[in-house]
């Protein structure tokens, strides 16, 4: 036994660097190895058959290692995905039992010693964007060379309800598919408890840190009408976002994507409704009346290109003269374009337009054409 190592040492290749002997990267000619000590009971062994070095381990149990690699590649919770009309009725976990004999190892074992997915898969390179639950990074994939943004809550999930509730941002943009004007979604999973989730990488965030002084009118016009066409997306699809502010509109390559889903839910109110950024939220949210949320997303659109025009952050409890619809007078900008805004932000929500009104709205026919040449 003296040529093995412990599962989470290091060890050296022929060109000097440093491996892990669990990583799935490696090849074939390099050995699985065990942990020092083993305390798996008969029916803990069933799971396989440990084979090291050719000689083919005598007892029927596994060792801590394996456990943690099966841990590692053991199939999600099949759960139903609400956002999807046509999703099937599939409502608990197949491998629960299997998965509760890993989970007291899974912990502990996987982490930055080379099974943690994110470290073995990414390359970490900067820190780009922070919330109250999360941390974004600025990441490179060390399998196709290209740069992703990979969000991560920074606290574990321990309760059940916690990890299905931070599951619904994943299973909306998973639901609601590829589209230009909506930060793309790539893959997801559980580490340490926390909740990873690999999306496209943008330029910036049109938040109150980035300079839009040099915004003209035409441009804020082009804003508006993508991200109205992202809305009208996603209502389509039955799902209202209710987190629509600076922070959460990116821009990639010129073009205006809207991120961030982890307040989204359902348009018919099947799912719980947890309001974002007060600040951009209208009076009939703050009151609790969730009749029309599809025309919430509407009003924080507008809330959003008043604040950039304005070029300074809201107060703190929001702008009460918008969610009364008093828009004030913004020089420099066509009366037709102020009449927009201040329809967006209307006291009522039956008045303001829907984002498929908003798209067809003629003001745009100007941006479009500018678009297509």
């Amino acid at each position: 036994m003296g040529n093995f190592v412990t599962g989470l040492e290091m060890i050296q290749d022929s060109d000097g660097i440093l491996v892990n002997p669990l990583s799935p990267t490696l090849s074939g000619s390099q050995q699985i190895v065990e942990l020092a000590s083993d305390n798996f009971d008969a029916d803990e062994g069933n799971l396989e058959k440990t084979i090291i070095s050719g000689v083919q381990k005598t007892k029927n149990y596994v060792s801590q290692s394996a456990v943690a690699l099966r841990c590692r590649v053991m199939p999600p919770p099949c759960i139903k995905n609400p956002y999807l009309k046509d999703a099937s009725e599939v409502d608990t976990d197949p491998f629960g039992n299997q998965r509760s004999k890993c989970a007291g190892f899974f912990p502990a074992i996987i982490g930055g010693d080379g099974l943690s997915r994110y470290h073995t898969d990414f390359h970490e390179i900067e820190q780009i964007g922070t919330g109250h639950f999360s941390r974004v990074f600025k990441v490179l994939k060390r399998i196709d060379g290209c740069l992703y943004a990979v969000k991560h809550s920074t606290r574990p999930l321990h309760q059940e309800t916690e990890r299905r509730k931070a599951l619904m941002e994943v299973q909306a943009l998973a639901a609601l598919g590829s589209h230009e004007n909506i930060v793309g979604y790539y893959s997801s999973w559980f580490e340490n408890e926390q909740l990873y989730i690999q999306m496209e990488l943008c330029d910036y965030s049109l938040s109150r840190k980035s300079s839009t002084q040099l915004f003209t009118e035409g441009e804020f016009l082009r804003a508006m009408h993508q991200m109205a066409k992202a809305l009208q997306f996603i209502h389509e699809k039955g799902i209202v976002h209710l987190d629509v502010k600076p922070d959460n509109v990116y821009v990639k390559n010129g073009v205006y994507k809207l991120g961030d889903f982890g307040c989204a839910t359902l348009l018919n109110k099947n799912l719980p409704v947890e309001e974002g950024d007060a600040r951009y939220m209208p009076q009939e949210i703050l009151n609790e009346n969730y009749d029309h949320l599809d025309k919430v997303d509407i009003f924080s659109l507008g809330v959003t290109i008043y604040e950039l025009i304005r070029g300074s952050p809201l107060p703190e409890s929001g702008p009460q003269f918008l969610r009364e619809g008093k828009l004030p007078l913004l020089p420099g900008y066509s009366i037709q374009f102020q009449n927009l805004l201040k329809v967006m932000v209307d006291h009522d929500p039956v008045r303001r337009p829907s984002a498929k009104e908003l798209v067809e709205n003629p003001i745009f026919d100007k941006v479009s054409k500018n678009t297509k040449a």
